[in-house]
């Protein structure tokens, strides 16, 4: 009996982690129009909460990457790097690890994201 408490108590701590921790659309900064999929399904990755990041994440981060990249005069790329750095700083991402979703997507760029990240 007491061990079905101790499970309980254990599965709703994991539940209400998972849902404290991911972000909401709310928390989305406006200039992200779009890419809400990518920082919303990456936060637990960006805060440095999980080692990998999860296929909701790849996959929405695949799209804002391709989305942006398909936007001539590079406006897109722009656009999505100052994203990242507004939402990076707002949501406490850590900056090596939005350098690395790419790499841990594996996500073909066309642009170096660590400048993006980092800024001209």
């Amino acid at each position: 009996m007491g061990e079905k408490k101790v499970f309980g108590v254990l599965m709703f701590v994991m539940v209400y982690g998972l849902a404290v921790t991911r972000l909401s659309y709310g928390q989305i900064p406006a200039t992200c129009n779009g890419d809400e999929k990518l920082l919303s399904y990456c936060g637990l990755y960006l805060i440095n909460n999980v080692a990998n990041p999860s296929s909701d994440c790849c996959n929405g981060a695949s799209d804002a990457f391709k989305r942006a990249m398909a936007v001539p005069n590079g406006q897109g790329i722009r656009d999505i790097c100052n994203c990242l750095r507004v939402a990076g700083s707002n949501l406490h991402f850590h900056p090596d690890k939005l350098v690395s979703l790419p790499i841990a997507c594996h996500i073909q760029l066309s642009f170096s994201m660590e400048l993006c990240v980092s800024g001209p």
